[in-house]
């Protein structure tokens, strides 16, 4: 599941499906006037990253993206 806070998006955004074992790289972007603030993968914060990729994906994940700006 991918969710974006306000000030920005992240893509691709909602329930995504994964083949078991596969990868999925998500890219966030955030609006004009805003920066990013953090990407959280699993409860985990990796930092204000643009894009990050689930590797060998065999278990529901998370990651939710937060801005800051204007």
């Amino acid at each position: 599941t991918a969710s974006a806070g306000t000030g920005g998006t992240i893509s691709p955004a909602g329930s995504v499906s994964v083949t078991s074992g596969g990868s999925k790289t998500f890219t966030i972007t955030p609006n004009r006037g805003y920066k990013i603030n953090a990407v959280t993968v699993n409860g985990i914060s990796v930092g204000p990253v643009s894009t990050y990729t689930f590797s060998n994906v065999t278990a529901n994940k998370t990651i939710s993206a937060t801005f800051w700006g204007r």
